[in-house]
């Protein structure tokens, strides 16, 4: 079944949808033209989606006492922070600095074309969405870049319990299973379960 992460006029937020007839182009970035179903309201209706190539950013990567020169790949419009923490072919890294001519910034559009600086990374930051009835909570929390994520598993947020029901990977791929470092936004719900609950996982590891 193949599904795509986009925006439901119903549930008035981004959410998995299964494509249930499309047409698609790969030729100039990626376009995408069909009749999908929201899986969390099971709404159907008409999309049309138009995203452009990536951005190639000059890419330096600090390691011990070296630095190495690299390419970063982009979508553009995205926002690019300092010390957020961003896939990369060679393992995960994490932006330490945005430069533009004359200019280090904290934040920065991709299709400003900075050059970013980067280190390896060891923890990547998930944003987690929580549905609680009509309201949706958002958490940030820290994993170790190996921790496993699954659909359908479940896991302590604060002192309560949620299920999840979708993972998006950086780039808006929606998947049934990834590692931590993939990982933009775990969507949950939360479940009823005795206090008793323990997590599964404990300082990034499984208990």
């Amino acid at each position: 079944m193949e599904e795509l992460w986009l925006y439901c006029d119903i549930c008035n937020e981004e959410n998995d949808h299964q494509v249930l007839k499309s047409r698609t182009s790969t030729k100039r970035g990626f376009s995408f033209q069909g009749v999908v179903k929201c899986l969390e309201c099971n709404t159907t209706s008409s999309k049309e989606v138009n995203e452009e190539p990536p951005i190639s950013l000059k890419l330096r990567i600090s390691i011990d006492d070296e630095t190495i020169n690299d390419i970063l790949t982009v979508d553009k419009g995205i926002l690019l922070e300092v010390g957020e923490t961003r896939p990369h072919p060679n393992g995960l890294i994490l932006v330490t600095g945005l430069e533009l001519p004359n200019k280090r910034l904290n934040q920065v559009y991709s299709q400003e074309n900075p050059i970013v600086w980067a280190k390896k990374a060891t923890h990547s930051k998930i944003r987690f969405a929580v549905h609680d009835s009509e309201e949706t909570h958002s958490y940030k929390e820290e994993f170790e870049i190996g921790v496993e994520f699954n659909k359908g598993m479940k896991i302590k947020l604060e002192d309560n319990v949620a299920r999840i029901i979708g993972l998006t990977l950086h780039g808006g791929k929606s998947v049934n299973n990834a590692f931590a470092f993939e990982i933009a936004r775990v969507t949950c719900r939360y479940v009823k379960e005795e206090s008793r609950f323990k997590s599964r996982y404990k300082d990034g590891r499984k208990a």
